[in-house]
């Protein structure tokens, strides 16, 4: 069987760790191996195999124009030469005008949630407001259209039926691969007074939250602690440390140490949350659908409205001064790292096996 993989938005982010994901996955499990896999991406993210081809399109990820031209229009042709048997998209839209089957992974959340609506006029929030109205509309155009359309979570889901006029059975939720990190848990290193935060600066991210937090624990007298984030530094202050990124393995091990401060307001899953939650983090989370559903029956998990900083600053105040205790021996029966992949080579096969 033939399958076009068309990934050629990823080159960084969330993006581009899913695409290795499923290429990892490709590698290990052998019953990709009787297939023919062709990935169209915009550079060298992989390596080639026997059965893994790939074929860069760097002029389409140039810009939006000429990704938009190559997913409604110019796309059909280069893709329908191929001969696949189907095609998945890993970018959240179809390429339109195809006539082989195509499976959907959406893994874009901005054009669903009802937490914000972002504005064309306001600079910083223009660039999500094309995600959410413009991309979002070619985005339940591709799901309307593809054959299935895998989501990573319930609340996914169902925010998806209820934006589209769609059965619930051509969405098919599939937990996202993680890998198992609860070895690396380590007990007895907890600082009540270390806090972190790992997230890029997108403004749904929601640092100011932290920030006004701060400033608000600081009217109270509260001062001896430390927030790390992974930002490039903003603005300085006495308690916020701006780290920049950081290795895979120090993120591990602030997991172990620190208080996992989670205020964004956007995500389709939240990866830090289920990393953390392996390892036993206290999490301080938004309360939103995808961290209640990610943190659902976790004895160490705390929940603030991200729009209300004095909610997260009672909670950083009560784990500062030891009100709120890690819980070292938790249990850990609800299993939050899974092979996610395995289900959906599945679904591809049977698709594409069935035309």
């Amino acid at each position: 069987m033939r399958i076009v993989v068309n990934d050629i938005a990823a080159s960084s982010g969330g993006a581009l760790s899913i695409l290795r994901s499923f290429y990892r996955y490709l590698i290990e499990a052998e019953i990709s191996k009787e297939n023919e896999w062709i990935f169209l991406l915009s550079d060298h993210y992989i390596e080639e195999t026997d059965n893994i081809k790939v074929i860069v399109l760097d002029k389409v990820k140039k810009n939006w124009k000429n990704r938009l031209k190559f997913d409604l229009y110019e796309g059909k042709n280069f893709i329908s030469e191929l001969k696949p048997d189907v095609v998945f998209s890993l970018q959240n839209t179809i390429t339109f005008g195809l006539k082989c089957t195509q499976v959907l992974y959406l893994h874009q959340s901005i054009p669903f949630q009802k937490v914000k609506s972002f504005s064309f006029i306001k600079a910083k929030e223009r660039k999500l407001a094309i995600y959410q109205y413009l991309i979002g509309t070619i985005i339940k155009q591709s799901i309307k259209k593809a054959e299935k359309t895998i989501v990573q979570t319930k609340w996914m889901k169902d925010a998806v039926v209820n934006s589209i006029n769609i059965s619930s059975n051509n969405i098919i939720n599939i937990s996202p691969n993680q890998d198992d990190y609860t070895k690396y848990k380590r007990e007895g290193v907890f600082n009540s007074r270390s806090f972190f935060y790992p997230a890029t600066n997108e403004i749904y991210k929601n640092h100011e939250c932290i920030y006004k937090a701060c400033e608000i624990l600081s009217n109270r007298g509260i001062e001896e602690y430390k927030v790390s984030l992974t930002i490039e530094e903003v603005r300085s202050t006495n308690n916020i440390s701006c780290l920049g990124t950081l290795p895979f393995e120090q993120v591990l091990e602030k997991y172990n140490v620190s208080t996992l401060i989670f205020p964004s307001y956007i995500e389709t899953v939240g990866l830090p949350l289920i990393e953390a939650r392996q390892l036993g983090t206290v999490i301080l989370a938004s309360d939103c659908a995808f961290s209640r559903e990610v943190l659902e029956g976790y004895e160490n998990a705390y929940f603030f409205d991200p729009f209300k900083p004095y909610e997260l600053a009672n909670l950083m105040q009560k784990v500062i001064k030891n009100q709120i205790i890690k819980n070292e021996k938790i249990s850990t029966t609800k299993k939050v790292y899974s092979d996610g992949w395995e289900p959906v080579i599945s679904l591809l096969e049977q698709i594409g096996g069935s035309d």
